[in-house]
């Protein structure tokens, strides 16, 4: 489970990355012959709609129950249904004898009872919408299992093990009930203590933290960021530069040098083949003398950093 990211027995990846396109939210109005989008989420507020809605409702369609009634008609509908289609978000936990039939018209069904968006199922379709990979919509603690599970925006889940959220505090003190999620899902609270969601969801999805150090390097303006990010457009590797060692590409690229000698700065700007000058104007007036070395800045990734 460490490192690794873990989709629930009962909840199987649904496919959104071919299937679920970005369209117009749709939200439950006398305008709903708009259902039939290729990607749509659908906040069902009136149980008149339900049967309709549930008979043109797509593979990819999502759907979230704003009450009880709605939910009570979503199950009716569906449970005559031939098919399978979509997913089925419930920002509450429901009465467990109601699964059987909620589970015989959707691929996925979602309860959340503790949510993002309390009492906002308006809010909570945007974010569907959005499918923010970075942002948290909802969990389920399992005191049994000590674990969390928690869901992102884009539908997909993360089994979180609560020893996790124990590391650098006082084990054993982590009470799972007092979980809330505060600012639409970025920030995860436990407690007295918080974590930001990306920080959580970078522990345990790889791809998600490539992403944010592809995003860092986008933005970063330093002078390390600039050497690695043209190293990277020219498919260069840090051994490729030719009397420069590559350890100490590797501390300038990360700061750890912030005043490289001109010479070195001479040879990195010919192999990248960008002006010295460039190179240059990154070196703060600030930082210290030449060729001196300085701490690392701090970054959760920066010992798996990759070359």
């Amino acid at each position: 489970m460490a490192g690794g990211r873990v989709a629930l027995k009962h909840a199987p990846e649904f496919e959104r990355s071919r299937t679920m396109n970005r369209n117009e939210l749709y939200s439950q109005t006398p305008a709903s012959e708009s259902f039939i989008g290729r990607r749509l989420v659908v906040l069902v507020e009136n149980p008149g709609e339900v049967p309709r809605l549930a008979a043109r409702r797509k593979l990819n369609s999502v759907i979230v129950a704003a009450n009880e009634i709605s939910l009570d008609a979503i199950a009716q509908a569906v449970v005559s249904s031939p098919r399978k289609a979509g997913v089925l978000v419930i920002p509450w936990l429901p009465r467990a004898e109601i699964f059987p039939f909620l589970l015989r018209g959707f691929h996925r069904v979602l309860p959340l009872p503790i949510t993002a968006f309390p009492d906002n199922a308006k809010r909570l379709c945007e974010a569907i919408q959005a499918a923010e990979s970075a942002r948290l919509i909802g969990a389920v603690p399992d005191l049994a299992l000590a674990a969390i599970t928690v869901f992102r925006a884009d539908l997909s889940a993360i089994c979180l093990p609560t020893h996790w959220f124990e590391q650098g505090g006082d084990s054993g003190l982590t009470d799972i009930r007092a979980l809330k999620l505060e600012e639409d899902g970025s920030v995860v609270k436990i407690g007295a203590r918080r974590w930001q969601s990306h920080q959580i969801i970078s522990a345990f999805d790889a791809n998600f933290r490539r992403t944010l150090r592809r995003l860092e390097l986008t933005q970063n303006d330093s002078l390390g960021a600039l050497i690695r990010r043209t190293r990277k457009e020219r498919r260069l590797g840090r051994e490729e530069f030719p009397g420069i060692d590559a350890k100490t590409i590797a501390r300038i690229e990360r700061n750890e040098i912030m005043r490289p000698q001109r010479e070195t700065l001479r040879l990195i700007a010919q192999t990248l083949g960008i002006p010295v000058e460039q190179l240059m104007e990154k070196i703060t007036p600030a930082a210290s003398e030449s060729g001196t070395l300085h701490p690392p800045v701090a970054h959760a990734d920066e010992h798996s950093a990759s070359a």
